[in-house]
């Protein structure tokens, strides 16, 4: 087999029970969450015929360059969004692909560089954007209103404490502009308490939150799922990996309403759509990572991998709101950069 010219030992997460459960590696596959590069290089080593990879971070192109030189022909890296992944591939001459995996949100690279503001461990400017265009972390927590900031916090990150927090960012924000991640989260530990009393970070949803929000997470999440079911070929592969309820509510529903072993047909009719499935399911349940993989990489804690195989061309498009994407004020818009 051919030796990888990348220099990286990164192992995707959950990728050995990605393995059991996929029927084939063959075919055309599209990796839309390149990161690391992990699920492509596995997939060219198991045999895929071609691999098509995507991320809109631009610090992923030159380990994908890399790749490219080490697979010629068979790999391509493609800058977007995977949302977009459909229209990507197609202007590649590509109709239809054997499978897709989507690994979401963000990774190691972005949490260990304190310089993309997403870490909670090391000071950083307040960025977080992953395409690093458009309006920042600090552009909303400093231009935003305490009722949006208030809305978001709850919403995308479920934290309880949201109106105190904001409340607090615009106390803090009126006396000197928020412009460090510690800053931040020094507002916030002055409202929940310090980390040694709590079994995560007390800024880990806020964190969470102004990150899912600003790149638009969710609704990239639920655009890339229409758009690798319609490019898959009919018995192509889904699989989609997530790391927290929000994620991994969408993906559920999205995949529960429009597969043939889901038994509510008056729950897919309500949603708009019909009775035929598109959709078998090659695991039942969410798999998680065990306590060894855990213990080797913590912060796959919360991963969970669904993966679906496709059975029809039948596609209904399905409300975003009933597969959980949270309604927010309009003004989010004006921060957002995915």
């Amino acid at each position: 087999m051919k030796e990888l010219d990348l220099v990286s030992d990164h192992v995707p997460v959950l990728l050995s029970n990605f393995s059991s459960l996929l029927p084939s590696t063959l075919g055309i596959w599209v990796d839309g969450t390149f990161g690391f590069g992990g699920y492509s290089r596995w997939l060219l080593e198991s045999g895929a015929t071609k691999v098509i990879a995507i991320d809109i971070d631009p610090d992923t192109l030159t380990p994908a360059f890399e790749l490219e030189k080490s697979w010629p022909g068979m790999f391509k890296i493609l800058a977007g969004n995977f949302c977009d992944m459909h229209g990507l591939v197609s202007s590649l001459g590509f109709k239809n692909v054997s499978g897709v995996v989507l690994d979401v949100g963000i990774s190691s690279m972005h949490i260990d560089c304190p310089i993309r503001g997403f870490s909670i461990k090391n000071d950083g400017p307040l960025d977080m954007r992953m395409s690093k265009k458009g309006p920042s972390a600090k552009d909303f927590i400093n231009g935003a209103t305490e009722e949006l900031i208030s809305e978001v916090l709850l919403k995308y990150g479920e934290e309880r404490h949201a109106k105190a927090i904001a409340k607090r960012i615009v106390e803090n924000r009126q006396r000197t502009p928020i412009n460090s991640t510690h800053q931040l989260i020094g507002i916030i530990e002055k409202v929940l308490g310090n980390k040694s009393k709590q079994r995560i970070h007390p800024a880990t949803r806020s964190f969470q939150a102004i990150r899912v929000a600003i790149n638009k997470e969710l609704e990239n999440l639920i655009g890339g799922l229409a758009s690798a079911y319609k490019l898959l070929d009919t018995g192509g592969v889904l699989a989609v990996i997530t790391f927290h309820s929000l994620e991994d509510r969408i993906v559920k529903r999205f995949f529960n309403l429009r597969t043939e072993n889901y038994n509510s047909i008056d729950e897919i009719k309500r949603v708009g759509g019909n009775s035929e499935p598109l959709f078998t399911k090659l695991n039942k349940r969410p798999v998680t990572p065990t306590p060894q993989e855990i213990f080797n990489n913590p912060r796959a804690r919360s991963a969970k991998l669904r993966m679906v195989k496709k059975i029809s061309q039948n596609y209904v498009t399905i409300d975003p709101g009933l597969l959980g994407l949270p309604k927010v004020s309009p003004s989010l818009k004006e921060f957002q950069c995915g």
